[in-house]
C-alpha cells in the first residue's frame, strides 16, 4: 500500500510540483518482533527553489493504517510579519496547520541556521474492500496534493 501512496502523490502533485526524491527507511526492532517502514517524498515547486515540501509516509498498523505528514520548509527564514501573514493564509486552506521555527547555533550568540516549518498530518485507514479504500484514499491524497500546491505557492 505505500507503493500505491507514492503512485498517488506522483500523480497528483505532478501540474505544479514534482517529487524530486524517493526515500525508503525500514528499521526492525532488536526487542520486539515488528518493523517500521517510512516513505519520505520530497517535492520541489517547479520553477522555484524555496520551499521544499517533504511528505512523510508512516505504516500506523501493517497494512490497515497510515500517517500522512507534510512539511513545507522555508531555509533561511525566521518567524517575522511575512511569515505570520503565509501561517495565516495557509490556516485558511489547512486549518491544522501548525508553525514551528527551527534554530541551529554553534555557540551563544551564533546562529548558524534557522528555517520555518509549516506542518501538518492526517491518518489514512484501510476499508475491508479493497477497491473502495483506493477510491477513498484517491480523494484525500488529491485534496492534500492540491492544499499542498497551493501552500507552496503562496511564498
Amino acid at each position: 500500500m505505500l507503493q500505491r501512496l507514492i503512485e498517488l502523490w506522483d500523480k497528483n502533485i505532478a501540474e505544479n510540483a514534482v517529487v524530486s526524491d524517493v526515500i525508503l527507511r525500514s528499521e526492525q526492532s532488536l526487542l520486539e518482533d515488528e518493523e517500521t517502514r517510512e516513505v519520505t517524498l520530497i517535492i520541489t515547486p517547479l520553477g522555484a527553489d524555496q520551499p521544499v515540501a517533504s511528505v512523510f509516509l508512516y505504516e500506523v498498523e501493517a497494512g490497515q493504517t497510515y500517517e500522512v505528514e507534510i512539511e513545507v520548509e522555508y531555509a533561511d527564514a525566521q518567524v517575522n510579519d511575512s511569515i505570520l501573514g503565509l501561517w495565516e493564509k495557509a490556516r485558511k486552506l489547512v486549518a491544522e496547520i501548525s508553525l514551528q521555527e527551527k534554530k541551529r547555533f554553534i555557540a551563544e550568540g551564533q546562529l548558524v541556521e534557522s528555517s520555518v516549518v509549516l506542518d501538518y498530518h492526517f491518518l489514512l485507514k484501510s476499508r475491508d474492500q479493497q477497491e473502495e479504500t483506493l477510491q477513498e484514499w484517491e480523494q484525500i491524497v488529491n485534496r492534500a496534493a492540491s492544499d499542498l500546491k497551493k501552500i507552496l505557492q503562496l511564498s
